[in-house]
């Protein structure tokens, strides 16, 4: 009995540990980050008085964003950030709704700063961004999304992370998601489905602790690997000596932190923890497939364009490509193997009990992973998304499967690399097999009607003929 439970903790505990491991050694390692920077460790001079207040300029690349705008803007407009050294551009992407319109009465409300906006005659936000960075005077260049809403203070705390340290060249905001029952209008709960409820609360304690706790702890190990899109911001002098947005990878935003990183190497990129910028949660399972797709797409193809990043993967310090593609690829492939043997070990004659117990074993040590990233979150949280996640706390026992869905999504961005050309925006799969259908079908048509039918005809009228 005893030589049978140590074959069975060895075997077991070995397949076990292996896919779970880098996930618990990522959570102790955000526990640590997240207990050096919350909140009550900020010193006074984090806190203090600007001495100056350089001028700031905000750009908002928008397409068809005449329903989200607004709020972006309003949001601006409630910025402690002296209005008087803000610069607003809005930069029109080929709108094809009343985006203009809509500047334009926002342009009629009272604000102390600039808003302007440009039209441009082409569509994409790497060239909208680019278009926007010519066309401003800050001393700090900010971008944010249009469906971006910022704290009052996000501008401020953005600022004050330039001015402690002149050796920062870059810095991204936390991005935070809105709850999905709140109507942003008039700040009313909705009535809405129990499923995408869950969905929206996971992907909140999803960015929570990718954001506010993991490049936190990415800062301090100078290892920040992306400058969020949502949220970002540049010294203006240090980006006007880089290549800008690139439109040669789908994640323009890596490609410009890593370019960062490597032009000029005795500068830094940070996580500014106290500015946060508010996002919409993703409408569906097919927008967040598409978005995650396209994430790990990014990631690869920076990889590529980077080969002077592959240190070692176990330094602790500094950006190291094949650490993430160790993290994200190698060892990813234990969860493909064990997502697939799991339940055929049944049908090669292993006891149905001890397949169930050791797949509930995974999904319970998984639990206790997420509950400690949820710990680490409420201790550095403050304010409403302290009381959000200690409201939600039973959401442990759903987020291992939100993490396996979405590990899901993103390794079809690996296999998308190698087998699809490059695109900024990537459809579902659901999509995509409606359209390969659409295209087989379209090709068979073509066939019978072009090739195959014509044929035929040719074939019987000669058989015809010759009788």
């Amino acid at each position: 009995m005893t030589d049978q439970l140590v074959g069975f903790v060895l075997f077991w505990g070995v397949w076990l540990f292996v896919p779970m491991l880098i996930d618990g050694t990522t959570a102790v390692a955000y526990f640590i980050g997240g207990y050096r920077s919350r909140p009550s460790t900020r010193t006074e001079s984090q806190l203090k008085a600007l001495d100056r207040y350089p001028r700031v300029s905000i750009l908002i690349p928008c397409y068809n964003g005449s329903k989200v705008l607004p709020y972006c803007l309003e949001s601006l407009r409630k910025q402690s950030y002296p209005h008087s050294e803000m610069e607003v551009l809005v930069i029109d992407n080929q709108s094809t709704d009343d985006t203009r319109a809509v500047i334009a009465g926002q342009q009629s409300i009272r604000f102390d700063g600039s808003l302007n906006w440009i039209s441009l005659p082409y569509k994409g936000k790497p060239g909208a961004l680019n278009a926007g960075i010519h066309r401003v005077n800050g001393e700090i260049i900010i971008n944010i999304d249009a469906d971006t809403v910022l704290d009052p203070d996000s501008i401020l705390e953005m600022v004050r992370a330039f001015d402690q340290d002149p050796n920062v060249a870059g810095a991204t905001g936390s991005i935070e998601v809105l709850p999905a029952d709140l109507d942003p209008r008039t700040g009313e709960h909705l009535d809405i489905h129990p499923f995408k409820y869950l969905m929206a609360e996971a992907e909140f304690l999803e960015y929570y602790a990718g954001f506010r706790i993991g490049r936190q702890y990415q800062s301090q190990t100078k290892s920040l690997f992306t400058l969020a899109g949502a949220f970002s911001a540049f010294r203006r002098d240090i980006l006007l000596k880089t290549f800008l947005y690139d439109e040669r990878t789908v994640s323009e935003d890596t490609d410009l932190t890593f370019f960062i990183a490597r032009q000029f190497p005795e500068l830094s990129v940070v996580a500014v923890a106290p500015a946060i910028a508010y996002v919409h949660p993703t409408e569906s399972l097919r927008a967040l497939y598409a978005q995650r797709l396209r994430w790990q797409r990014g990631q690869l193809e920076v990889a590529s364009q980077y080969p002077d990043f592959e240190r070692h993967p176990f330094r602790l310090k500094g950006l190291a490509i094949s650490k993430s593609l160790l993290i994200d690829h190698t060892l990813a492939f234990p969860r493909v193997v064990w997502t697939f043997l799991l339940p055929m070990m049944y049908f090669v004659g292993y006891p149905l009990t001890l397949v169930v117990s050791a797949t509930l074993s995974m999904y319970l040590i998984y639990m206790v992973v997420e509950g400690l990233y949820q710990v680490v979150a409420y201790m550095v949280a403050e304010g409403s998304a302290k009381s959000r996640i200690r409201r939600h706390w039973w959401m442990f026992l759903f987020m291992p499967a939100y993490r396996w869905t979405i590990f899901w999504f993103r390794f079809g961005g690996f296999l998308a690399v190698m087998m699809e050309n490059k695109e900024w925006r990537a459809s579902d799969p659901i999509t995509e097999t409606k359209q390969g259908v659409q295209r087989v079908s379209t090709l068979t048509l073509t066939f019978l009607t072009q090739s195959f039918l014509p044929r035929l005809a040719a074939l019987v009228g000669g058989v015809l003929r010759t009788k």
